[in-house]
């Protein structure tokens, strides 16, 4: 564990700090002296706790040394130097610490929920040795019946309920004596949790947690307490602490509990309140107060992690459909050349052997040579409508010639339906400027996604209709294409067909990162996006 605190240079400065702790701490029931004690022993390695522990032990017997020569503090308090429960304060902190440290609770892992709840743990385990350490300190003597209000040695039942004051208010003393400084201390000495400190500051300067205070102290001074104007103020202070914890996590939980304590422990000693009620009050308060903020906290960290999550899929997709658009564009590169290969070398030899067939039927002997010659010309007319068919299918020409919307609407798509005589009618929406600033791999995707969907329902829907409709548009800086295919055929019989039927149409829409719906109505109805 890193060490934030250094060595032996700070025992002197801690142990005046604890003295000045200890002999405060007459008000004992925000025991600030055991906060401290436990911050100090959770910053340091373990090799250093004899050394605290010594400078506690000593600074304990200073402060009660001090308390019993000025007859200062409650009556438990004032108790010799070869008392036990003297020596016992520090280890029985130490006690704790190591305690909650053996469940992985360390500086660094403290803020979190998980940490948060240890720590609740910790002080709950102080202030109940506190506690039985301040009954064991006075048991059986005098000292219990005159701090319990108990004029004899005999229990009486009338007795019991200050007993039992008598523990919970030392319980709850120990408890908030963690729970106040811990959390101060976790934020000012781990670099992690300095961050965004200034905001937090500035925000508390904006919701000025001395007003209430000051028209409490006002109302007080005037009149009688108002048992009704108190119950507000408590209220508020509530739901100010509940606001800044949602707005700065546990760090804002802690500042607002503590200006809270503050708020708390002037009126407990202007008004002589129930002091049980006002230490349940700022316990039960700071307990969901630092809980609900480390909930916070940690929603805020998981909602952080999933944008930067979020984000980095939406690079990878931009990256990954970027790599599809270059792969598209290799592709129609590498057919082109293949196209004009096959139309330049495989064409220019058909020629020849057309014009070679031409001349050997003069010369052929007899009717047989000239049906040989004559069949051998039909199978290289074939040949040449193939090859053709091959070239275009490549790279159609008539989207270099016409444009994307007008080989749409007159190129092979129209063809076939010609052809199957179904009735063939194209629309055109938008912008249509636009269609001269597509490049050639969404030109390309947008024609070949048409002819597929058209070859799909002449094929397969029996249909009477195909309507396609194209509408372009641009969005912050990216050309949209919009493509709907609707025929009046019989439909999909089943999900399967838009499986094996629409992968290639998929495909394509997904390199340009786009997206594919279909839907089966009767007819057919394929709707898709592509981005530029």
């Amino acid at each position: 564990m890193r060490p934030y605190l250094p060595p032996l240079r700070w025992l002197v400065p801690v142990m005046i700090l604890a003295f000045l702790f200890f002999f405060l701490y007459g008000f004992f029931h925000w025991l600030l002296a055991a906060g401290l004690v436990f911050a100090v022993l959770l910053f340091r390695p373990h090799r250093e706790w004899p050394a605290w522990y010594l400078a506690f032990a000593l600074s304990a017997l200073l402060q009660h040394l001090t308390v019993s020569a000025l007859g200062l503090g409650p009556p438990w308090n004032r108790v010799g130097p070869d008392s036990a429960a003297l020596w016992l304060h520090p280890l029985l902190i130490m006690l704790c610490v190591h305690s909650v440290q053996r469940f992985d609770f360390r500086p660094e892992s403290a803020a979190t929920l998980r940490g948060m709840a240890l720590m609740h743990a910790g002080a709950a385990l102080a202030g109940l040795l506190l506690m039985a350490k301040d009954l064991l300190a006075v048991f059986g003597g005098p000292r219990l019946l005159a701090a319990i209000g108990m004029a004899s040695a005999e229990v009486r039942p009338d007795s019991l309920p200050d007993l039992v004051n008598f523990m919970l208010s030392h319980f709850m003393g120990g408890f908030l004596g963690v729970l106040l400084v811990l959390p101060m201390a976790l934020w000012l000495l781990v670099p992690a949790n300095r961050n965004g400190s200034s905001r937090i500051i500035r925000s508390a300067l904006i919701y000025l947690y001395l007003l209430p205070m000051l028209i409490y102290i006002g109302s007080s001074l005037l009149t009688e307490p108002d048992d009704s104007l108190t119950a507000m103020l408590k209220l508020l202070l509530l739901a100010a602490v509940v606001v800044f914890s949602f707005l700065h996590g546990w760090r804002g939980a802690a500042l607002s509990v503590l200006v809270v304590s503050v708020l708390i422990a002037v009126d407990g000693h202007m008004h002589r309140g129930d002091i049980l009620e006002l230490q349940l009050y700022v316990a039960v308060m700071g307990a969901m107060a630092l809980l609900f903020g480390a909930s916070v906290d940690e929603l805020r960290d998981k909602e952080r992690l999933v944008k930067i999550d979020k984000d980095r899929l939406q690079e990878a997709l931009a990256a990954l459909a970027e790599s599809s658009r270059r792969s598209l564009h290799s592709e129609e590169l590498e057919r082109k050349r293949l196209a004009r290969e096959l139309h330049d070398e495989m064409g220019q030899t058909l020629t020849a052997m057309q014009a070679q067939l031409s001349l050997s039927r003069t010369n052929a002997p007899g009717d047989t040579g000239q049906d040989g010659i004559e069949r051998i010309e039909q199978l290289t007319e074939r040949l040449g409508k193939s090859l053709r068919s091959v070239v275009n299918a490549l790279t159609p020409d008539e989207l270099d010639q016409l444009g994307l919307y007008a080989a749409v609407a007159f190129g092979s798509p129209a063809q076939m339906c010609e052809q199957a005589a179904v009735e063939y009618t194209t629309e055109l929406y938008g912008d249509s400027q636009l269609l001269e600033r597509l490049d050639m791999v969404t030109n390309l995707a947008a024609y070949r996604i048409v002819q597929e969907a058209v070859n799909n329902a002449l094929k397969y829907a029996h249909c009477e209709r195909i309507r396609v409709r194209m509408r372009i548009g641009e969005r912050r800086r990216v050309i949209f294409v919009l493509l709907d295919i609707l025929d009046d055929g019989i439909g999909l019989k089943s999900l399967r067909q838009i499986d094996h039927g629409f992968y290639s149409i998929r495909d394509r829409a997904a390199a340009l990162n786009g997206a594919l719906h279909i839907q089966n109505l009767p007819g057919v109805r394929v709707h898709v996006l592509l981005r530029q």
